[in-house]
């Protein structure tokens, strides 16, 4: 492939994914009053009042008005955006998760356990409590934060109650996982230096130290879900947690510095939990077929601009990462998951060779660069010699 070639090539793919923000960006456009027309079937003519505030009537009951208010707040994946749905009676009667960063797993299990269900029937004017979700802590939270806001704003506005401000939470250690993070990739560098003797041992450790504190502590094995939360600019406005975002952006810049996949070979703490499952039956890693690695890379193309379009990075978390470290996830990713284990003892890390979009990632990155990258001297000079012959 030539120069120029590989230069159409590397601008396609930024291409494809800007035009499928920009359809995204456009689809969205008056999407609010829908969506809050279709939070129940007794929703009808919503018209907005004020900033996030929304005043509808009753199809059943002519007497009924509703106060619909919106709110944001941010989770593990970026902002949650919920609605509250009160009677001129003071009564939530409805609410609802209008958009959301954060995997589908997470908001099955939110709704699933009742969280939205906490607030229905309940008087603004006692101040209703409903308790977060134990594995879907981030996420519940910022339900029940935005609900309980949303309520606020209606009960001050319309009806003259006053606001309680409650009591801040203890805020997380952010930093002090953004900096672990940080430790991890410094020691990964220094293994590929040389200056350590026992490198595959170091690397053993460093893999095992991970699976713990990435995997299980910090949940920051960053997926395809994490790369759309990059592209799409939500981590601006306000995340939970920036630990797996912050785990994606090491990696890329490490790349991009050393040419070599970092995280990947040291870090990955899923990655880790295959190898460690080969090491028992000692096998070898699967023969990669070159439709299968195009196909893969299509894959990932195809799902990154679907969730861009639809503005939901929960579109593209199909990785068994949440089930394995958090144990929360679809059926589909629990089948998915215990395949990658089984085909883990017969194959050295499968999901990596085979499915990982990572690995995809990575290989348009080092496809960019050498289309971008300078032409040594050399190969200049060598059409020129080659015609002198």
């Amino acid at each position: 492939m030539s120069r120029f070639s590989r230069l159409i090539a590397s601008l396609l793919v930024p291409l494809a994914l800007i035009l499928a923000w920009a359809g995204g960006q456009y689809r969205a456009t008056g999407v609010v009053l829908e969506q809050l027309s279709n939070i129940a079937d007794d929703i009808i003519e919503v018209r907005p009042i004020g900033d996030n505030l929304y005043k509808a009537k009753s199809r059943t009951n002519q007497d009924t008005i509703f106060y619909v208010a919106t709110a944001c707040e941010p989770s593990y994946g970026g902002l949650m955006e919920v609605a509250a749905v009160i009677d001129n009676d003071k009564q939530i009667r409805h609410t609802a998760i209008l958009s959301s960063s954060d995997t589908r797993s997470y908001l099955e299990k939110i709704t699933g356990l009742g969280v939205l269900q906490g607030f229905i029937d309940k008087r603004i004017d006692h101040s209703p409590q409903v308790d977060a979700v134990s594995g879907a802590t981030l996420s519940s939270a910022a339900v029940i934060r935005g609900i309980e806001r949303a309520a606020q704003q209606i009960g001050s506005t319309e009806f003259g109650i006053r606001q309680v401000k409650k009591q801040a939470e203890p805020a997380t250690p952010e930093k002090l996982k953004l900096a672990v993070i940080c430790l991890f990739f410094v020691a990964a560098f220094i293994i590929t230096t040389g200056k350590i003797k026992k490198k595959n041992r170091a690397r053993a450790v460093l893999l095992s130290t991970s699976v713990v504190v990435l995997g299980f502590w910090l949940g920051a094995q960053y997926s395809l879900a994490t790369v759309v939360s990059l592209l799409n600019g939500s981590w601006v406005k306000g995340m939970s947690s920036y630990a797996a975002l912050l785990c994606l952006v090491l990696a890329i810049l490490a790349f991009l510095v050393t040419r070599k996949n970092l995280f990947c070979t040291y870090i990955c703490p899923f990655g880790a939990i295959q190898e460690g499952l080969g090491k028992i039956t000692g096998c070898s890693a699967p023969v990669q077929q070159k439709w299968m690695v195009w196909a893969g890379r299509s894959w990932v193309l195809m799902v990154l601009m679907a969730a861009l379009y639809y503005k939901s990075p929960s579109y593209a978390m199909y990785e068994p990462f949440g089930k394995v470290f958090n144990f929360i996830g679809s059926g589909i990713i629990y089948s998915i998951t215990i395949l990658v284990v089984l085909a883990s003892l017969m194959f050295k890390r499968p999901w990596c060779h085979l499915f990982c979009p990572t690995s995809a990632i990575i290989s348009y990155l080092r496809f960019a660069r050498r289309a971008f990258a300078p032409q040594p001297a050399s190969a200049k000079a060598q059409p020129v010699r080659e015609i002198v012959k």
